[in-house]
């Protein structure tokens, strides 16, 4: 009886032991993915996405992107939203942070689109290629859309708590005057406010943290980019003028 209960109570050990095992190994390896340092790069004009992992380029996916109409956003954002769709979504959604529409990176159901300019807005992927790159990134992930700059005009004052394509061209030009450090999001944040009125301030003019239009053409000229016309698709060096700013209340797909 007694060696029995020895031999129960061994065994549980055991067991218990195997168990802890696992587990530490499954929490280490969980704890190594998170630590995988992910970011998705969309290079307009090549109609391609770069995937990197760890700082070293994953894969190169084709994409489609917007038509002159109805072009996609440039700047830096992150994702928001990951979810399963279908139809003209195609397998996989992945929602980025634009502020002043609804645009994702996503599957479709017309994959001889895929590379094309054809979009309204969104960057269209294979479906197998989409599922790939969804079930490695994150809500969070970095989405850096490059583009042929100037990538607008900016042809309105712009105040704080703006939002839109041309506030991307102001936080780009304000940065060529080293005088913002921030994300290119779309935002006009207090930090491109302090950003307006620092440069304001070095070139003599009132600083208000307002980019009112002589502000901009100012800061248009400092930073050599006064006369250049805004760019946007179709391959690298090519230019066509597109919309300053794109609002949409349904994803441009």
């Amino acid at each position: 009886m007694i060696w029995r209960v020895a031999t129960a109570v061994l065994l549980a050990a055991v067991m218990w032991l195997c168990l802890s095992g696992i587990q530490e190994i499954l929490g280490t390896t969980a704890m190594a993915a998170e630590r995988v340092d992910t970011k998705i790069v969309i290079n307009v004009p090549e109609h391609r996405l770069y995937l990197y992992r760890n700082h070293k380029l994953f894969q190169v996916y084709p994409v489609a992107v917007g038509k002159p109409e109805t072009p996609s956003p440039r700047g830096e954002f992150y994702i928001t939203q990951k979810a399963i769709w279908g139809d003209g979504f195609g397998t996989r959604w992945m929602r980025i942070s634009t502020p002043w529409g609804i645009y994702g990176i996503h599957g479709t159901n017309k994959p001889w689109s895929v590379g094309t300019v054809a979009s309204h807005g969104c960057f269209r992927m294979l479906n197998r290629d989409v599922e790939q790159v969804y079930a490695l990134v994150s809500v969070n992930t970095p989405v850096i859309v490059e583009g042929i700059t100037p990538y607008t005009s900016i042809q309105r004052p712009l105040n704080p708590g703006a939002i839109g394509q041309d506030v991307v061209e102001l936080q780009r030009l304000l940065r060529l005057a080293r005088t913002y450090h921030g994300p290119l999001s779309g935002i006009y944040t207090p930090a491109v406010a302090d950003a307006v009125k620092a440069f304001q301030t070095t070139v003599g003019l009132p600083a208000t943290g307002t980019a009112d239009l002589k502000t901009v053409h100012t800061l248009l000229t400092y930073t050599g980019q006064a006369g250049l016309k805004p760019g946007y698709l179709t391959r690298p060096h090519a230019e066509s003028q597109g919309p300053s700013a794109n609002k949409r209340s349904s994803p441009g797909a």
